[in-house]
């Protein structure tokens, strides 16, 4: 085959998108019962607007849970896209990472510190958590290795 008809090599890709409050179930219950919740006790003990406020804020706080999140893991970096903002990091900043029953939070420091809830990323998985695990362990090997 003539060096001109070789084809570029791709780079590897994993990608997913999670919408928790297509689960239902107690969550989602939880999810109802806390707005309706705030909602009547602002109403009552604050008025109108200031139940209106608090529930936007409420919203806003929670959209994780009602609007989806697409995951996209590339050999190069991380991208988290929501409705409105996106969060792209380099895989050279994640040093570490720790997997439960929900997903997988990515560490930027070697060791467990205080600052590492503010400043890492946290990935939820669903179905496709061995596969991700398993990319995850290779970009932060092949970090270290190039460190």
């Amino acid at each position: 085959m003539p060096e001109d008809k070789i084809a570029p090599m791709t780079e590897r890709e994993i990608s997913w998108q999670v919408l928790p409050i297509k689960k239902g179930g107690k969550k989602l219950m939880i999810f109802v019962i806390a707005l309706l919740g705030t909602g009547v006790l602002l109403y009552i003990f604050a008025g109108l607007y200031w139940a209106l406020f608090g529930l936007l804020l409420l919203l806003g706080s929670l959209s994780a849970f009602y609007t989806p999140t697409k995951y996209i893991l590339t050999e190069k970096e991380i991208t988290i896209k929501r409705p409105l903002y996106t969060l792209k990091r380099p895989w050279a900043e994640i040093k570490r990472y720790e997997a439960d029953k929900n997903g997988i939070f990515l560490s930027p420091f070697s060791r467990p510190r205080r600052l590492e809830n503010f400043r890492g990323i946290y990935l939820m998985v669903e179905g496709n958590r061995d596969e991700v695990i398993s990319f995850i362990e290779e970009r932060i090997n092949e970090s270290k290795r190039k460190a």
